[in-house]
């Protein structure tokens, strides 16, 4: 064995690494691109821009025209660029033309994203919205904020978006594990934020649990204000923040303080280019 090759060769792969650090002294590691996280960020912010008087105008812009750029030959989006197009990204980033008023302007994105939903999916509002409940089953945890969305955009009825107790969020969280959430523990701000959402779009019939959810609101929006981080960001992920964002918006929160840091949050994660990646880069 040659080991002075064996020692240059470590040498130059040594240094090689060394020089990627930040001047900080460490690694950060880029993550992918994603049409989803894109698509959710641009609509949350259209959302509180209409709704404020923040100009988010051009981080707007720029996603939804990344968006454009980058959907896939079948007129669908994969969860990033390099993903095969699935019923969630693209009902998604269909969603983000709406919202954003832009579907007009970008009619031919729109019409063959169209076309990839009912050719694989369903034609009407009602099948995409089954499909999409079929996709995850009994977990509400994704399929819940992809039809909020939609139905925020108008795509969707708001019956066709299950309801999510977002009133258990006030019991203390060593109950959780007996309560039988319909999401997963850590998607517990989407719990609280889209369930107000869909109570204030679409209140429950019976009266009993529309009187439990009226009580519930402030105190479960205090739960989700000291369960927010210091940055802002829900996991420190794009989509979950701007799940929170969209619903706080729709239900007259716009200025919330936990909409406020969580735009705060959604804009300084934007790419040079207008795009977000899939979850926040890793620093080592």
């Amino acid at each position: 064995m040659d080991f002075n090759r064996l020692e240059r060769a470590y040498r130059i792969t040594r240094d090689k690494l060394l020089a990627e650090r930040t001047p900080d002294g460490h690694w950060v590691g880029e993550l992918s691109t994603s049409a989803l996280s894109t698509a959710t960020a641009i609509s949350a912010l259209a959302l509180v821009q209409q709704r404020t008087s923040q100009d988010h105008s051009a981080l707007i812009a720029g996603g939804i025209a990344w968006l454009a750029a980058h959907q896939n030959a079948d007129g669908g989006w994969g969860d990033t660029v390099k993903s095969l197009s699935n019923i969630s990204t693209t009902m998604l980033c269909r969603a983000a033309f709406h919202i954003t008023e832009t579907a007009e302007q970008y009619a031919d994105c729109v019409r063959r994203c169209e076309t990839y939903l009912t050719e694989r999916f369903g034609r009407t509002p009602a099948e995409l919205a089954e499909a999409v409940r079929q996709r995850y089953g009994k977990d509400r945890t994704f399929s819940v904020p992809i039809l909020m969305t939609c139905a925020l955009a108008g795509l969707v009825d708001w019956r066709e978006v299950p309801p999510l107790p977002f009133e258990l969020a006030c019991f203390p969280q060593s109950w959780f594990r007996f309560l039988r959430l319909p999401v997963v523990s850590y998607a517990l701000p989407a719990l609280i934020a889209i369930g107000q959402a869909i109570y204030h779009h679409r209140p429950p019939r019976n009266p009993i649990v529309r009187a439990i959810r009226a009580l519930s609101r402030e105190g479960s929006l205090r739960g989700l204000e000291r369960i927010q981080p210091s940055s802002g960001g829900f996991l420190e992920a794009t989509p979950l923040t701007s799940f929170v964002t969209m619903s706080l918006a729709s239900i007259g929160h716009a200025e919330h303080p936990v909409a406020r840091k969580a735009v705060e949050f959604l804009i300084k994660s934007v790419r040079d280019d207008g795009r977000w990646a899939s979850d926040s880069d890793l620093e080592t």
